[in-house]
C-alpha cells in the first residue's frame, strides 16, 4: 500500500504557529480486483470474460484514536448510460473512534459482520474463481448498510473479538424466491430508516483456527401498512456459524446459516414475490497445498481444493406459496489456486451445478486472476 505522510508538514505548521503537536497523520491507498472467464456447457452458451470488479481503498488516520476507511468499487469494467451491466458503488465508508482495545465506536457505511467473505472478500483470500453461491443467495455479499456501532476485543479472553451495529433495515419489496434477501439491501443509497436492524458477530482466533458466530434481526416493512409500521415490522432473523482451520499443508473452512422471514405470506400477497419463509444454506471446503510435497522450500502456494454446498431459498414456504424445488441448489466445485505471493492468485475451477428439480442444470469451467495491494 502507498502511504502518504502528511504529519511532517502538519508538525512544521504547528511549530511555526506555536501550537501543541498532535499525533502524526497518514493516508493509506490500496485496493483489489479480479478478472473472470467462464464457460457453461448449457445449450447455446459461449465463454464470457469480465473484469468483475476493481476496488480502490482509501484510509486515513487523523491521530491515534480517529481514522477513516473506505472502498470504492467499479463492477464489470465499464458503466455507460442506457447499457446493461456495470456499477460504481461504495462498499464501505466509516469513521472509527478508538477508546481502547475493548471499545471502538464506528459510524457510516459498514459491512454486515455476517460470515467469512462479507467482511474479508479480497480475491486472494478465498479459493474459487467466484465466491460460493452461499455468499450470493444466503448471505447477500457484499452486504453493507448505514448505521453505527462498536467493535473491539473482549478482555480476559485471548483472541476473542466482537462487532455490533445498529443499521437501517432491509426492504421486503426486493425479496424474491430465487435470490432470497439479496435485492432487499439498501446499500447506503437514500436508505429508508423506517425499519432498523441489529447485527453482530463474535469471533475467536487461535493459531491456525478461527471460529465465528453471527446474527441479524431487523424489520423490512418500510412502512407498508399491510406489513406494519413498527421499527421491527416484517422481521428478518439470520443466524450463522463459520470456521476456518489450517494445519500443515491442509486448510479447511465451512459455513452454515438459517434465515427466517416470518411475514413471508403477507410480503408475497403485497408484492407477489414468492418469498420463502425460511432460507438455509451451508458449505464445506477442503484444500491442500501441493507444493509442501513437491517443493517444500518454495514460498509459492498451489492449493488443490474441493467445495460442496447446498443453498435453498425455499427451505420453507408460507401457506399459499408453492415450493419451487429449483431453488434447492447443490454446487460441487473442484479447482486450484496458485499464489506466487500472498497478494496475487491465479485460479481455475470446474463446477457441477444441480438442483432438486433437475432443471437448468449445467457444468461450468472458470479461470480467474485476483489481486490485492
Amino acid at each position: 500500500m502507498l502511504r502518504a505522510q502528511t504529519g511532517v508538514l502538519l508538525s512544521c505548521l504547528a511549530c511555526a504557529a506555536g501550537l501543541p503537536l498532535q499525533a502524526q497523520q497518514s493516508t493509506t491507498i490500496g485496493g483489489y480486483g479480479e478478472v473472470h472467464y467462464s464457460n457453461s456447457n448449457s445449450s447455446g452458451s459461449s465463454g464470457v470474460i469480465d473484469l468483475a470488479r476493481f476496488v480502490l481503498y482509501v484510509g486515513h488516520s487523523f491521530n491515534d484514536r480517529i481514522s477513516f476507511r473506505s472502498e470504492l468499487e467499479v463492477e464489470d469494467a465499464k458503466v455507460a448510460g442506457g447499457e446493461p451491466g456495470g456499477e460504481v458503488s461504495l462498499e464501505q465508508a466509516f469513521i472509527d473512534y478508538k477508546f481502547g482495545e475493548p471499545v471502538t465506536l464506528r459510524a457510516g457505511l459498514v459491512l454486515m459482520p455476517m460470515g467469512i467473505i462479507n467482511e474479508v472478500h479480497e480475491p486472494p483470500t478465498f479459493n474459487g474463481v467466484d465466491r460460493p453461491l452461499y455468499d450470493d443467495v444466503v448471505i447477500p455479499t457484499t452486504w453493507r448498510e448505514l448505521g453505527a456501532g462498536v467493535a473491539g476485543s473482549i478482555p480476559g479472553v485471548q483472541g476473542l473479538v466482537y462487532r455490533a451495529y445498529l443499521v437501517n433495515g432491509l426492504k421486503a419489496e426486493g425479496f424474491s424466491g430465487v435470490d432470497g434477501l439479496r435485492d432487499g439491501r439498501q446499500e447506503g443509497q437514500n436508505a429508508s430508516f423506517a425499519n432498523v436492524a441489529l447485527s453482530g458477530r463474535v469471533e475467536w482466533a487461535r493459531p491456525g483456527l478461527k471460529l465465528g458466530l453471527s446474527g441479524y434481526y431487523g424489520g423490512s416493512a418500510n412502512s407498508a401498512p399491510a406489513l406494519g409500521t413498527g421499527a421491527f415490522s416484517a422481521p428478518v432473523f439470520i443466524g450463522a456459524i463459520d470456521g476456518r482451520y489450517e494445519i500443515g499443508a491442509f486448510q479447511f473452512r465451512g459455513e452454515a446459516a438459517t434465515e427466517s422471514i416470518s411475514d413471508a405470506a403477507a410480503i408475497n400477497a403485497l408484492y407477489g414475490n414468492a418469498v420463502g419463509s425460511r432460507v438455509a444454506g451451508w458449505y464445506l471446503e477442503a484444500g491442500w497445498n501441493a507444493l509442501r510435497l513437491l517443493a517444500r522450500n518454495s514460498s509459492h502456494h498451489l492449493i488443490l481444493f474441493s467445495r460442496y454446498e447446498e443453498d435453498d431459498t425455499h427451505a420453507a414456504v408460507p401457506s399459499g406459496t408453492p415450493r419451487n424445488p429449483a431453488f434447492d441448489r447443490r454446487v460441487t466445485t473442484l479447482g486450484l489456486t496458485w499464489k506466487p505471493i500472498s497478494q496475487l492468485a491465479f485460479k481455475g475451477d470446474y463446477q457441477f451445478r444441480r438442483n432438486a428439480a433437475h432443471q437448468l442444470e449445467d457444468d461450468v469451467v472458470s479461470l480467474g486472476l485476483g489481486w490485492m495491494f
